[in-house]
């Protein structure tokens, strides 16, 4: 089903299996999959406060949510929403079957749950596609994927080295040396550092975008990460809005022959 307006809930009989719905809450917004029936499965936080206008519990901290099945009814109460398969553009869907089966194995589980970091969309969108096509909603990255920051400044772009590294351009202020660096968005010059994924997020959110994969075959995760390791201190012209840190790492992954096509996608 093609995505639409935001709409109240009169009826589900044009639902179908496997849909994912996108649901306007007061403060956020919400996502939950159609399995059939009348019932969605979705990421539900436990909190001790109830929303006002659902039956779900809701906290923007960082808490825990367990994997409900519920009738689409009590998941929606008076709030809007849309069907929005938004990666069916670029994603083939796993059968219905397979949509429904992995939904199900789910049900009772607890993960970690954040508002801001967007898990439950992640967690639909896992099951729409698949891990291959929606590796955000893995726990831990692999070495060679890309990783791509949103901080409040601009996206930040990374590649995954392994052991909780990463190898990025970081940003030098007019006045830092080549061993510090700043997220300022005027800053001309950066250098090649691997650092702490952690310390590179700091706090926002992040997700695997392999997006290339689809057109592009990847290099040997070890040609990936000696190339990337390689250019670990190279201070190099900068510029956040010439995405020169989105070039860096494609480049990495996907190597000099693909490179002008892959520029040509960003």
């Amino acid at each position: 089903m093609a995505m639409e307006g935001p709409r109240n809930l009169e009826g589900y009989e044009d639902l179908e299996a496997g849909d994912l719905m996108e649901i306007f809450h007061t403060g956020d917004e919400h996502w939950a999959i159609y399995v059939g029936g009348g019932e969605v499965l979705h990421l539900d936080p436990i909190s001790e406060c109830p929303r006002a206008d659902s039956s779900s519990t809701y906290s923007s901290g960082n808490i825990r949510a367990v994997v409900k099945q519920e009738h689409v009814r009590y998941a929606v109460g008076s709030c809007l929403y849309r069907v929005n398969n938004y990666l069916d553009q670029v994603y083939r869907l796993r059968p219905v079957n397979e949509i429904i089966s992995s939904a199900r194995e789910m049900i009772g589980a607890q993960l970690e749950y954040c508002v801001k970091d967007r898990k439950y969309k992640h967690f639909v969108t896992h099951l729409r596609y698949g891990t291959a096509c929606s590796r955000q909603f893995c726990e831990e990255p692999e070495p060679g994927d890309l990783i791509n920051i949103y901080n409040i400044v601009s996206k930040h772009w990374a590649i995954y080295v392994g052991g909780g590294d990463v190898i990025h351009l970081a940003p030098l202020s007019e006045d830092s040396e080549a061993g510090s660096s700043s997220i300022s968005i005027l800053s001309r010059r950066a250098v090649v550092k691997q650092e702490r994924l952690q310390d590179v997020v700091n706090g926002y959110h992040y997700q695997v975008d392999n997006y290339w994969d689809q057109w592009y075959t990847p290099r040997l995760v070890s040609k990936i990460i000696s190339s990337a390791k390689e250019k670990i201190g190279q201070v190099v012209e900068y510029s956040v809005l010439d995405w020169k840190h989105k070039n860096f790492v494609t480049h990495l992954r996907y190597g000099m022959a693909n490179m002008a096509q892959v520029l040509g996608e960003i």
